[in-house]
């Protein structure tokens, strides 16, 4: 389902109209988009002038008021410039609200008009980049970051991830945290798809998850880089647990 944007500048002439049209036809399984303006004018020749040179549709492309979207909801309402900022203030049926004070092409040259297209472009397509959902459908980069945001789930995965392969006791012997606690962080990171776990007999025995992607590996590593001291110290009270040699069983 694709998300609703609108594009808000003062007279809608120039800015707004640029991004309207570049959502509408780059990011059209994505978002569509409108535009308007607080006083709004007419759309200036030299916008359409740009945007037909760069192969977009000016067709459909008017000059608007706000007011014929205030009973419409968007998912976000991305104002182009600080006066239409103070005029429109809060849009009431939005999700988010963004403002992004781009300089105005219509008092300069027509090439200022090529420059706010390609600076849209760009702010456009790092804003359709930041919103995007996770490119590894079998791995969620969010889910990493939260499961990993508990220090108790971070050293976890840490210690695991650098000796391989640990039981519950000798992760409670190397972090110095009760049985109830390490169990339950290691429910999450099951759950989260971060470890992964084997039996032999009575014992459990958990690991780093085979479906981790390398991207998430590396974050690992520079994490275990960045936290030497503690880990150490982990290694030296795991080297002396009494549930050591259940590694080997």
């Amino acid at each position: 389902m694709t998300k609703k944007i609108l594009f808000i500048c003062r007279g809608n002439s120039a800015r707004s109209q640029l991004a309207e049209a570049i959502v509408n036809r780059d990011y059209p399984h994505v978002y569509q988009a409108f535009s308007a303006g607080s006083k709004p004018g007419q759309v200036d020749i030299r916008t359409i002038n740009t945007l037909e040179q760069a192969g977009y549709q000016t067709r459909s492309l008017r000059s608007k008021s706000i007011d014929e979207f205030r009973d419409q909801q968007f998912d976000y309402v991305i104002t182009l410039c600080s006066s239409a900022q103070k005029e429109c203030g809060v849009f009431e049926h939005s999700q988010e609200s963004l403002f992004w004070d781009l300089p105005s092409p219509t008092s300069l040259s027509e090439e200022s008009f090529e420059a706010s297209l390609y600076d849209l472009q760009k702010r456009i397509e790092l804003f359709a980049t930041v919103h995007s959902e996770s490119s590894d459908p079998e791995f969620d980069p969010l889910i990493l970051h939260k499961c990993l945001s508990d220090k108790t789930r971070l050293m976890i995965t840490l210690m695991v991830f650098t000796e391989v392969e640990l039981s519950v006791g000798e992760l409670c012997d190397a972090l110095q945290e009760s049985q109830p606690k390490i169990s339950r962080a290691l429910g999450v990171l099951r759950t989260c798809g971060i470890v992964s776990d084997r039996r032999k007999g009575q014992w459990a025995f958990y690991s780093i998850a085979s479906k981790m992607p390398l991207w998430a590996i590396d974050i690992l590593d520079a994490s275990v880089k960045s936290m030497r001291e503690p880990i150490l110290a982990a290694s030296q009270l795991l080297n002396r647990s009494v549930y050591r040699p259940n590694k080997h069983l």
